[in-house]
């Protein structure tokens, strides 16, 4: 008949190695990975990351559920994983809702962005170009689709203004058939 001897640690050390893990896990789930960098900052802007208002610099990283704020004489640009470029203007908040990319499979990329308020300039990059119908900048009353372009726009709670540099775009009203959760453009009435 075979023994199998059966080792236990201690209490104390088992509650320390799982500690140890759930601290490991949770702070890879809190800071996630870059999406982006900060190259250009002018004026006074803040990141709003994990729950945590920070000062933003160029080289600071950008992540999925950041918030990009910037005061009266603040600009900040960002560059994306995928090239794309995007500029926050003075007096806006803008969040990474989602943003996934991968250079091996461009055409299942998943792009989300939420306007709060202000003016933002989006260049496309290749995730967009690759998967419009997966690229959607939210604002407080419309979304906006893209068909590779450079666009800006301007929202608040009662209206919202898009100028196309380049390229064109889709625009329409939340409804029952554009809702804020879906991605890509709404259809064109």
């Amino acid at each position: 008949m075979n023994m199998v001897k059966i080792h236990r640690l201690p209490t104390l050390k088992r509650l320390a190695l799982v500690s140890a893990l759930l601290v490991a896990v949770s702070a890879h789930g809190e800071t996630g990975d870059s999406v982006g960098e900060v190259s250009l900052v002018l004026g006074k802007a803040y990141i709003r990351t994990q729950g945590k208002e920070l000062p933003v610099r160029a080289g600071t990283q950008v992540r999925v559920s950041d918030e990009i704020i910037t005061e009266a004489n603040g600009h900040v640009h960002i560059e994306f994983v995928d090239n794309a470029l995007l500029s926050v203007r003075p007096d806006s908040r803008l969040e990474i809702q989602r943003y996934d990319f991968d250079p091996a499979k461009p055409s299942e990329s998943s792009i989300k962005l939420n306007l709060l308020e202000g003016v933002t300039r989006s260049i496309s990059g290749d995730g967009a170009h690759a998967a419009r119908e997966r690229f959607r900048l939210n604002t407080p009353i419309a979304a906006i689709g893209v068909r590779g372009t450079d666009f800006v726009v301007s929202a608040n709670s009662q209206a919202v203004r898009a100028l196309v540099n380049e390229g064109a775009i889709v625009m329409a009203p939340f409804s029952d058939n554009c809702l804020a959760t879906a991605f890509g453009p709404c259809a064109a009435n």
